[in-house]
């Protein structure tokens, strides 16, 4: 999906809550730019998918127009469409580093990282047989993955489990280096590459 289709749908969705919001609040909620929320709102009433009305001198509302819910529904469907092909590529990727594991007889997992990759590395584990047995998450300590609670660092040795395979998304190098000190083997670590 492109970017300016997501972030119309995250304007629309916005709107859509029927609150009052100034525009720098709608540049903090969306993380883009003032100037460029001004743009999508005028471009939004030119196309007639909203209204400005005045409530008073100082502040407006924004409504969605019949339009503008019909352009809504379009643009979350193209969204979910979007999000169900990545998901299955990203489905299809682990399946295949999961029968790779397999082959190397590597069925013990600990995932390092407790967000949205690891959720998607977990569901796509059913039915295989490849067992998690931790999940460790410097940023989350404590909180739930599945069954387990999250480890602040690696509470097992390297013969308590065949493979770590890194579910964070971001700062590969950092977390190399967290391993290493840690005495993960670099012949276990793997990413969804």
């Amino acid at each position: 999906m492109e970017s300016k289709n997501l972030k119309t749908l995250q304007l629309l969705d916005v709107i859509a809550e029927d609150r009052f919001r100034s525009q720098r609040e709608l540049s903090k909620t969306l993380q883009i730019s003032l100037g460029l929320v001004n743009k999508f709102i005028k471009s939004l009433v030119a196309k007639g998918y909203c209204k400005v009305t005045t409530t008073t001198k100082k502040r407006v509302k924004y409504i969605l127009t019949p339009a503008g819910i019909e352009v809504k529904k379009r643009l979350t469907y193209q969204y979910l469409l979007f999000v169900y092909h990545h998901f299955k590529s990203v489905e299809k990727r682990l399946h295949d580093l999961y029968a790779e594991l397999q082959a190397q007889g590597k069925t013990r997992l600990v995932f390092y990282g407790a967000g949205e990759i690891a959720d998607i590395a977990y569901l796509s584990m059913t039915g295989l047989p490849i067992q998690l047995v931790d999940v460790v998450d410097p940023n989350w300590p404590g909180s739930r993955f599945a069954t387990f609670k999250v480890q602040p660092r690696l509470r097992h040795n390297a013969e308590k489990y065949d493979a770590l395979l890194v579910t964070a998304a971001n700062d590969h190098e950092t977390i190399i280096r967290d391993l290493e000190k840690m005495g993960v083997p670099p012949g276990k670590i793997f990413f969804l590459g």
